[in-house]
Order: structure tokens, then sequence, then C-alpha cells
């Protein structure tokens, strides 16, 4: 009979093959599991569209025409990114920059309680609408050194919209300028790009081509296509009876009777 020890041994042996066994069933899984792709959902493959090329500069706005069409209340939306630094009440106070009521055709560092940046208080002149403009859509850039840290908008409608609003907020607002349509389109150009389209008329072959004098208008074509020989001039042919020289030629003999 055998005591508690040898059961606890057969125990033991069958329980360490059982975890064995499930051990190495977990690894074969492991093993033979398919590779999974990375990522989830599906792929969905996109081309990347990209420019050659610097992109072309901004032009500026005509401000006689877009101040007229301007939405001053989305300007008055945008002013509110600036509202951490600036008041722009009249009589407001100075913050963290200076107090911009007025701020549309005054003086740069206008205002005299306030410590400008040096760029700033020796720059001179006033912020008229192109001015603000650049200083809006890039301050570092329009004023390398200036103590704002704005990093500027980078949409021309918003710039817009907020000069606009920004020139209600005066006593006398800034006059709008008289608009500046395009110019005219340029006249058509020849096939080189280079110049005006001109007329070229072609002289059928075996003639001399006619000579052109200035500022006079160029022949025109038949109908038909070809342009008719330019006569030349009239060959002299002498007379009859009269000899090159001048004399007279003799008369045939008359036929004699009975011959």
């Amino acid at each position: 009979m055998m005591d508690s020890f040898e059961w606890n041994k057969i125990f033991g042996g069958v329980l360490g093959g059982l975890l064995f066994i499930a051990a190495l069933n977990i690894l074969v899984d492991e093993l033979m599991a398919p590779e999974k792709e990375a990522g989830g959902g599906m792929t969905v493959a996109t081309t990347e569209t990209t420019t050659s090329g610097p992109s072309a500069p901004e032009a500026k706005p005509d401000w006689g025409t877009v101040l007229a069409a301007a939405d001053t209340t989305s300007g008055e939306k945008v002013h509110q990114r600036c509202l951490q630094c600036h008041d722009f009440s009249k009589g407001g106070p100075n913050k963290i920059g200076p107090n911009l009521y007025g701020i549309v055709g005054n003086k740069r560092a206008h205002e005299p309680s306030f410590s400008y940046s040096g760029v700033l208080a020796n720059a001179g002149g006033t912020w008229g609408y192109d001015e603000l403009d650049a200083f809006l859509t890039n301050p570092r850039g329009a004023f390398p050194g200036t103590k704002m840290t704005f990093a500027g908008l980078s949409k021309q409608q918003d710039r817009i919209n907020l000069i606009a609003w920004l020139r209600t907020q005066a006593d006398s607002p800034l006059a709008i300028p008289a608009p500046n349509p395009a110019s005219a389109a340029p006249a058509a150009t020849g096939p080189d790009g280079e110049g005006p389209a001109s007329q070229t008329q072609t002289t059928p072959p075996g003639e001399k081509p006619q000579p052109t004098v200035p500022g006079a208008a160029p022949p025109t074509a038949p109908t038909g296509g070809t342009v008719p020989a330019t006569p030349g001039p009239a060959e002299s042919r002498p007379a009859t009876g009269v000899q090159p020289s001048g004399q007279t030629t003799p008369p045939p003999p008359a036929a004699q009777p009975g011959h």
C-alpha cells in the first residue's frame, strides 16, 4: 500500500505534465498565428500633390474696393484674439500692448504713456492701410525686433475685415481711397509671346516682294489669295515704217505689168 508521499509524487507528475502541455499549446498557437497587418481599419491609397517653384507673392488689396465690401462684424470677432494684449475703447488703458483706439491712420508709437520697442519707437510714419496689412500679416517680419509675440493673420480676408472694423473705432475714421480698378487687358501677343501679333503678307513664288512704305497700310490681297503682280514699265516698240534712228523705211517696189 502506497503512502501519501507516493500519491503526492503521482499527483505532482500529472499536474506538471498538464502544465507542460498547456504551455506547449500556447507556444504553438503564438508561433503558428497569422501575421496581422500594421494599423487598423481599411487602407486607402492617397496621392500627395506638390507644387514646384516659389509661391506667387500676395497682391496688395485695392482698399477703395475691399473696404466698401468688408464685413465689420467678422472683423470685430477677429479682434477678440487681441483683447489679451490690447484695449480698443476710447481712453482705455494700456495692457501688454498699447491702447489701439484710433490706430488706423495714426502715427506709429502714438501712445505716449506706453514703452514701445526701439524698432517701433524710431520707425516713424503712420499706420495706413497697407502698413497695417503688412504688420498684421507678420509683425516680426515687418519690424524685426518688435516685442510683439503675435504670429499674425495668414488669411487676407480676416485682415481686411479687422482693418475695416478698426477704422470705425475712431473719432474721425480715415477716409477710404478711391477704387483703383484693374488696368485694361494687355494686347494680344504673337506666337513667341514677346510682342503684339502682326499680319504678314506672303508673296507668291516667282514674284518680287513689294517694298513697304513706312506709315502706309499693307496691300490687300484680292479674293482667291493671290496678290496681283506689279506691271513693269511699258516696252517701246518702233512704229511701222519708222527706223529706230528716225529714218523712214522706203516702200516696196511697185509690180511691173507683164511680169
